[in-house]
């Protein structure tokens, strides 16, 4: 999967387009600034597949796109930051967790964490909503390049000795910008979509 054909495939902000997509599927959920634009970009190989803000909470829905023709990414709305009313964000919990547990043709969700922060409390109930559902999960640290190979150590610890770290599996560490771990993680998409 080096640089794979994709492309934007659709937008649901409501949840009423996603169930008709037979696609097997992996997603990507995390902060609203932890950067899941950026990794799809990388991901794919295309800079402009997925949309890049400066502005957290841009993605107020699921955008999926579909890669290589055989199966689809879905970038799911952030959480942390979004500036948006209690309404709307109790309307993304809804349309998330209508997917998440709905979808059965998802294999595996991606748990974007900034290494930088580390797991918190969102990524604990995500986490833990993703095991009473069945739902395979793995940690993915963005953001790399920003912290030095000692951090690095430090930011990797952070994702063991609980049980709901322990069963993500082995973080794997990425830099958008650097494509430092983005074939590590190909491979582990490989993974999820094989037979």
């Amino acid at each position: 999967m080096t640089s794979p054909e994709a492309r934007f495939l659709l937008f649901d902000p409501v949840g009423n387009s996603w169930p008709g997509v037979r696609l097997p599927q992996v997603a990507f959920s995390g902060r609203s600034n932890v950067g899941k634009s950026s990794l799809l970009n990388a991901l794919t190989g295309r800079a402009r597949l997925a949309r890049v803000s400066n502005t957290p909470g841009r993605t107020r829905g699921i955008a999926l796109f579909e890669v290589m023709g055989r199966f689809a990414f879905a970038d799911l709305p952030g959480y942390g930051f979004a500036k948006v009313s209690r309404t709307e964000r109790e309307a993304w919990k809804t349309l998330v967790e209508g997917y998440l547990s709905g979808c059965r043709r998802l294999r595996r969700v991606y748990i974007l964490v900034d290494l930088r922060r580390g797991p918190e409390e969102e990524e604990r109930r995500l986490a833990e909503y993703l095991s009473a559902h069945a739902v395979p999960y793995r940690w993915v640290g963005t953001k790399a390049d920003k912290i030095s190979s000692r951090e690095m150590t430090s930011a990797l610890a952070r994702f063991a000795g609980e049980p709901w770290l322990d069963a993500g599996g082995a973080v794997i560490g990425t830099s958008a910008r650097t494509k430092a771990g983005i074939d590590r993680l190909r491979s582990d998409i490989r993974a999820a979509f094989a037979p």
